[in-house]
């Protein structure tokens, strides 16, 4: 049972738009976490590894490759949007609308690492498109 409310976000996975919602969820664990680059690295790894542990949990159980109720990966995805840029109400819209973009369209690279099976690539494809978030909003904003 933790295993499911880790992987959905306390749940939100169920309800329409999961994507959305984890991403939303996101947006409250990276104000929590990113006052300083230690403490968003740390959780973003935390979770990373509780998101594939609980991630593989539901793939077994549920036997579909790449659940729509997981959201952890959002989660994770959203926190590496501010590994180059400092969170603010600014870099947040911005990080929000990106990367929902990348992470719906899938550009190169994103799409290589959502090939690749298991929980991993699950979890792989929501942390590259946060880091080319991150890289284009350095882009932008700097």
């Amino acid at each position: 049972m933790l295993y499911e409310i880790i992987a959905t976000g306390f749940y939100l996975g169920r309800l329409p738009a999961p994507g959305t919602l984890g991403t939303l969820l996101g947006v409250g664990v990276a104000y929590l976490v990113s006052f300083n680059l230690w403490t968003l690295v740390v959780s973003g790894t935390v979770l990373f590894v509780l998101g594939l542990l609980s991630t593989a949990e539901v793939i077994r159980r549920t036997g579909d490759p790449d659940p729509e109720q997981v959201v952890i990966d959002e989660v994770v995805g959203f926190l590496a949007c501010f590994l180059l840029v400092e969170f603010s109400p600014k870099t947040a819209v911005g990080a929000f609308i990106l990367f929902r973009v990348i992470d719906i369209f899938k550009p190169f690279p994103v799409n290589l690492f959502e090939r690749v099976p298991g929980a991993l690539g699950v979890m792989l494809d929501d942390l590259v498109a946060g880091l080319m978030t991150s890289f284009l909003l350095f882009l932008l904003l700097e």
